[in-house]
């Protein structure tokens, strides 16, 4: 089978892909290719999403197909009108009519997260958290006060999370006899040089470097690349492609440069093609493993998935590992993680453990200290995103003694456009901020940056914020929003990718989250690249009906009330 990769939409500048099956194939071919292969989730999810266009006395005629004399004939198919009458509003007074099937039986029917999410008791409740959570921190509106919440606790008290026992601040003083000698990084242009002549050599691009106006960056680049792949994983059989647009920004252009091919080299290490002796053109072998967690744990170390924060529990199935390292106190140690914990459109034979994984804790870099500091700095961002609720007592404007970003601030506020932040740093005490700039429709943009470097944080939150740039004018921002001065804000960094990561690592492990890695780097780039993962960490910033109210959300949002 052929797939396509479609932009279907762009949510806050960030692009929405599907696998789209690449020949005309009539819906009836389509679902055959289904029943042969339930486990397709390409095939599967735009099967969904087709079924959406039906009539509705079309959809009645398909249920009333799939069930005879009480029992499911058609399980794969049962399982998709049943996700489409949990996913399409038009289709959900339908839902009774497929009362007589087992759900439990259905649901290993279909690769997505759905039906098991739906069989939870308790996800009524967790979706009604999860969306006044999401009116919070996406939309700033107000949170009321647990005293007056009709809606009950997600959770007990005593059953969330400790306090951090260590924060980067501290961190950083006790290792600092030990840090390495700062190192400086490479220069911009060198990177760029070398990225550019080995993506050029793979041959990916797809027309020139071409600049854009859609954030507040002062340099904005974007370029277009072709991703291409094959797979064969059990009776599946496919290829993937499609056209990509990877982004750098910058203060100067050379650092806006160097950001987007960076970025394509990750990109591009993070869509893998797989066969029966592995993921292939990696500069190291990876063998897959395929077996339930309590089996491949009988050989070795594997990623306990109940410390994963998953939307569905594990019920161990059946799925694909490959070896990566996990930091722990002694050094690191090799640890089988899911591949499709790993790599971006990953459709294996097996079922999914998420409903979508985007690309948090994906990164490339100079060295592979330099790709993991990065990768771990971006989880503890996404992660501080989605577990600290909007506090306007947390917010602050900017202003800045270095010269060339307090011209740029000056810049802004010339063009109308009126930034501020909001503080969120966790309980890991990294530097994490969103800065946010308001439409005149009330619309709420924002970026995100987490940084050792606190000054480097804010910076890149700034020049984030998918806002034209020149553009129309903003709201002003809230009264009586104290100053915080750039070069004030807490740096904890060290002078060497080395040097952060150890602090990163080191303040991960001793508070109970210790990291694990795969490394991504290919044998024709040569670049290092890796994905990481801090199991217990959000993996997702946005809320959605799978989603499951964080406890440490929970517990920050009784702090903020002093309810904890």
């Amino acid at each position: 089978m052929r797939y396509e990769l479609r932009l279907m939409d762009t949510l806050s500048g960030v692009g929405c892909f599907a696998a789209h099956p690449g020949a005309n194939l009539s819906f009836a071919e389509m679902l055959e290719h289904l029943r042969r292969h339930p486990l397709d989730d390409f095939m599967h999810q735009h099967l969904l999403f087709k079924l959406g266009e039906h009539r509705t006395k079309k959809f009645e005629k398909l249920i009333e197909e799939v069930q005879q004399d009480g029992c499911c004939t058609d399980p794969a198919l049962a399982a998709l009108l049943v996700e489409a009458c949990l996913g399409h509003e038009r289709f959900a007074h339908l839902l009774p009519r497929l009362a007589g099937l087992d759900l439990r039986e259905i649901s290993r029917h279909t690769p997505a997260v759905h039906i098991r999410s739906y069989l939870l008791a308790d996800q009524p409740l967790h979706n009604e958290w999860t969306m006044r959570m999401q009116r919070n921190i996406v939309a700033h509106e107000a949170l009321a006060a647990p005293t007056g919440l009709d809606l009950a606790a997600p959770y007990a008290k005593d059953a969330l999370p400790p306090a951090a026992t260590i924060t980067a601040a501290e961190m950083r003083q006790r290792l600092a006899p030990v840090l390495p000698k700062p190192k400086a990084r490479r220069p911009a242009p060198e990177t760029s040089a070398l990225a550019l002549e080995r993506l050029t050599e793979k041959n990916v691009f797809i027309g020139q470097e071409m600049r854009h106006k859609a954030s507040l960056s002062p340099i904005a680049l974007l370029r277009m690349w072709l991703v291409e792949l094959s797979v064969t994983s059990g009776a599946m059989s496919y290829s993937l492609s499609g056209m990509q647009t990877s982004y750098g920004r910058g203060l100067d252009i050379e650092a806006a440069r160097a950001s987007y091919l960076m970025e394509v080299a990750e990109r591009v290490s993070s869509y893998a093609s797989i066969g029966r002796q592995g993921v292939l053109g990696l500069a190291r072998p990876c063998p897959l493993t395929c077996g339930s967690l309590d089996e491949v744990s009988a050989g070795g170390r594997a990623l306990d998935l109940s410390r994963v924060r998953l939307e569905v529990p594990y019920e161990g199935q059946r799925i694909h590992w490959m070896p990566g390292e996990e930091r722990f106190e002694g050094g690191l140690r090799p640890i089988l993680v899911p591949v499709q914990f790993v790599y971006l459109f990953c459709n294996l034979e097996e079922q999914s453990l998420f409903s979508a994984l985007g690309s948090t804790g994906l990164a490339s870099g100079n060295t592979l200290a330099e790709a993991k500091a990065h990768a771990l700095g971006e989880a503890l961002e996404r992660d501080a995103e989605a577990v600290t609720p909007f506090d306007l007592s947390r917010c602050f404007r900017l202003a800045a003694r270095d010269e060339q970003v307090a011209r740029l601030l000056a810049d802004y506020e010339k063009a109308g456009l009126h930034v501020w932040f909001m503080d969120c740093t966790s309980e890991f005490g990294v530097p994490c901020y969103k800065a946010i700039v308001t439409g005149h429709h009330g619309d709420v943009n924002k970026g995100m940056g987490a940084h050792l470097s606190g000054p480097r944080a804010a910076v890149s939150a700034m020049t984030e914020i998918p806002f034209p740039f020149p553009g129309p004018a903003t709201l002003p921002v809230p009264e009586g929003l104290p100053v915080r001065v750039l070069e004030d804000l807490p740096d904890h960094s060290t002078g060497s990718a080395e040097g952060d990561l150890l602090v990163l690592e080191q303040v991960l492990v001793e508070n109970g989250y210790p990291p694990c890695y795969v490394e991504l780097t290919r044998a024709d780039l040569g670049i290092p690249a890796v994905r990481a993962m801090v199991p217990g960490l959000e993996w997702v910033a946005d809320f959605d009906r799978f989603s499951r109210l964080s406890p440490r959300l929970y517990a920050n949002y009784l702090r903020q009330f002093e309810a904890l």
